[in-house]
């Protein structure tokens, strides 16, 4: 019965060019942009390559301080003593890995290429020996750098593909070195390019934040608590990460009913990874109800008023076949079959919009993947020169994604459809055969 439907469905499709490709195109675009906003935050907040630990990762991106007898306060990352006292021993408390990652403020490092590519400003990451612990790069020639390289500041540096090719014109550049900012780096291991989407782990080349003895002095700011260090936290399993906070929490509380010169606010950090996402200062709780209430709004939009559109324009559709239907129902068709009739056409329909809409998000995301990222952050950045941001066919592949956004919208579509249909079914067969006289 199902087949007859369908080929009926597939003859009125070719009969009605102008309506179906409307309706394929409205569909299409309707799940295109909501795919596209999900994939976009899928990307930022799920397990993606080299961020595979995420939803066992916490992360501390900074901190306030405030006298208590001054109304002003301080607010910004870690400083390195408060890493080494807060943050490294959780490994004590649950944690498989702990990392700081140094802020650089200013300008990005030059590093010198042969021949006409002359110097260029690269990216690079400032961090410690467990950085390799907590995000999984793949790498494919040599190793990371050592503790022992951390520990005694050496000028060893991991860099990506890219930076090989560029540099030596292969990716086996394991022993090899390199000027960075007119300091000569040895290569310990190359890894598999890393987006720039994913900012924790990307980089073009990743050294010991060591080999600036000022990025471990004690830090004269803020009761030597804030500095440039933010700290990502791997726990062992995701039962240890409630530990993992708690601990924070002890170690803070313990330290502002110590003394009361000041007090150590962290904002409810450290926080799962998907929530760091959207902390924009060191200073501010997100608003997490306005957030639901904006992104809420946005995803209902975007299927929302398609649909009704979908049903206004199925509604006016009905009306011209109220002719039709009075005929199938003067020679015995059922209201039930009627409807199951109309509902095929909208499933053909809504199936063809969603390989269309599967084709306009990838081709959304590919063609905006620069900018997209950053489409509703609070402080955009830059995307710095020579930079192309790649995705992963992990990243863009996402069948849960994909079904669950089809199936809302068929969900939607189906009853734009229903309600039109199911109300010119009930019209009598004498209106229905005397409706276009």
């Amino acid at each position: 019965m199902f087949r007859v439907y369908f080929k009926q469905a597939w003859q009125l499709l070719k009969q009605n060019p102008l309506f179906s490709s409307i309706y394929i195109l409205g569909t299409g675009l309707s799940i295109a942009l909501t795919m596209t906003v999900v994939i976009v935050y899928y990307i930022k907040m799920a397990p993606v390559y080299p961020e595979w630990n995420r939803d066992r990762i916490l992360v501390a991106k900074g901190a306030a301080v405030q006298k208590t007898n001054q109304r002003g306060y301080s607010s910004s990352f870690f400083s390195y003593q408060t890493v080494c006292d807060y943050f490294y021993p959780l490994t004590e408390e649950g944690a498989e890995a702990v990392t700081a990652i140094l802020d650089i403020w200013g300008n990005y490092p030059l590093v010198e290429f042969p021949g006409e590519l002359g110097v260029q400003p690269v990216q690079v990451k400032y961090t410690d020996a467990h950085f390799w612990q907590v995000f999984d790069c793949a790498f494919i020639a040599g190793k990371p750098f050592t503790e022992a390289d951390f520990q005694s500041g050496m000028r060893t540096a991991v860099i990506s593909q890219r930076m090989a090719r560029k540099l030596f014109g292969e990716e086996d550049a394991v022993g090899r070195t390199f000027l960075l900012d007119d300091d000569e780096f040895r290569i310990s291991g190359v890894v598999r390019d890393v987006s720039y989407i994913t900012p924790a782990s990307f980089a073009d080349v990743w050294v010991p934040f060591t080999i600036d003895p000022d990025a471990v002095k004690p830090s004269a700011w803020a009761q030597g608590l804030l500095g440039r260090f933010q700290v990502y936290i791997l726990a062992r399993d995701k039962e240890s990460m409630t530990t993992i906070k708690q601990a924070v929490d002890g170690k803070v509380q313990k330290l502002n009913a110590s003394q009361e010169e000041y007090r150590l606010e962290l904002y409810e950090q450290p926080t799962p990874y998907w929530k760091s996402t959207f902390y924009v200062y060191s200073n501010e709780i997100p608003d997490w109800r306005n957030l639901i209430r904006v992104f809420g709004t946005l995803l209902i939009a975007l299927l929302l008023i398609p649909a009704l559109n979908l049903a206004g324009m199925i509604s006016s559709r009905m009306d011209h076949r109220l002719a039709e239907l009075g005929v199938r129902k003067a020679f015995g068709a059922s209201k039930s079959k009627l409807l199951n009739q109309v509902l095929t056409e909208n499933l053909l329909l809504t199936f063809l919009g969603g390989v269309a809409g599967l084709v306009f998000s990838y081709l959304l995301i590919y063609f905006g993947r620069n900018w997209l990222p950053d489409l509703f952050a609070k402080l955009a950045k830059a995307l710095p020169d020579q930079i192309d941001t790649f995705f992963t066919f992990e990243m863009l592949f996402n069948p849960t994604i994909f079904g669950i956004t089809f199936a809302i919208c068929l969900v939607l579509n189906t009853l734009s459809a229903i309600i039109p249909a199911w109300n010119a079914l009930r019209k009598e067969i004498v209106y229905s055969l005397n409706d276009k006289k």
